[in-house]
């Protein structure tokens, strides 16, 4: 097999539209929080307007670029449905995912006596609010629309328009702003991880709906699992022997996922996409992380988090 060819790196608007557009997006969250916090006075369903509001921030800020950048993103959209022999693959991503947060949340715990959350970040006004309402409701405005929603925004339009920079800048500056969207610099690790597995799985299986499995599972046990299994487990068997359990399940689930991955890749390199394969990561550091509109980004992040 001949070696990758090395591209000229090209001028695009990428890296100065995609940490605009992603900032717009943090502020409009942010914002929301007081139009959630006035609807919860007034006794309105809290969760209805949660669904409400993430559909028109995720939705309109995605329809706007894609039409403003004619109807064409830099690389297409992973739209297509999952295959079958990327199953086993989705599974133990989806095993590492999993493990890789608890074994997280379990430093946490040790060092800090608080489990971390990746939780929603409209968490605190939903405390506050007291608001009763049916399970299919909670699962709906916190489960599965802002999986659906931050799935078609990061990983298809962010990591979409990335790619052109190499697949795994692609990767982690999805991820990187997605950790950014939850207002947490404390719990900036666990949203980073999440991220980091959300991407890679959406750019190994060329699906987005695989990463939004994933997604949904994740939000769901962040919900009503994760932290309490943290707490409990500890209680009962100690720091020690839960540490070594969840590090030797992420071990095991991340030596599966590395072979299936390494399978699904031979695939590819015998039988190379149409639209070819995507340049070397090394060469665009430059234009992904210094790019000017990244760190007013950063900029936006750190102060959305300091006064929300």
């Amino acid at each position: 097999m001949e070696s990758r060819k090395k591209k000229a790196v090209k001028i695009t608007s990428a890296p100065i539209t995609v940490p605009l557009l992603t900032a717009a997006v943090i502020v409009m969250l942010g914002v929301s929080r007081f139009v959630l916090e006035r609807q919860a006075e007034n006794e309105n369903n809290i969760f209805l307007v949660i669904t409400i509001l993430q559909l028109i921030i995720f939705a309109l800020p995605c329809m706007l670029y894609y039409f403003l950048k004619g109807r064409k993103l830099a690389s297409p959209m992973y739209i297509a449905p999952v295959r079958p022999g990327h199953l086993i693959f989705i599974i133990s991503a989806l095993a590492t995912l999993v493990t890789g947060n608890l074994l997280i949340k379990f430093f946490y715990y040790l060092f800090t006596g608080e489990a971390g959350t990746n939780g929603t970040y409209f968490a605190g006004v939903i405390e506050n609010a007291g608001t009763d309402t049916s399970t299919a409701m909670v699962l709906t405005a916190l489960v599965f629309v802002p999986a659906i929603c931050e799935e078609f925004f990061f990983r298809g339009v962010v990591l979409a328009e990335y790619r052109q920079f190499g697949s795994v800048n692609a990767v982690v500056f999805s991820s990187l702003c997605f950790a950014m969207l939850h207002f947490s610099i404390e719990n900036f690790p666990i949203y980073l991880f999440s991220g980091l597995m959300l991407g890679l799985v959406c750019t190994v299986c060329r699906s987005i709906f695989a990463s939004i499995v994933l997604h949904i599972v994740s939000n769901a046990m962040s919900i009503y699992l994760s932290d309490l299994f943290i707490r409990v487990t500890i209680q009962k068997s100690g720091a020690f022997f839960v540490g070594f359990v969840l590090a030797m399940l992420f071990a095991v689930s991340l030596m599966l996922m590395t072979g299936r991955l390494e399978r699904i890749y031979t695939g590819y390199a015998q039988k190379p996409p149409e639209e070819g394969l995507p340049p070397r990561s090394l060469d665009h550091l430059v234009f992904v992380y210094l790019s000017p509109a990244f760190f007013l980004l950063v900029i936006v992040f750190v102060l959305m988090t300091i006064f929300l």
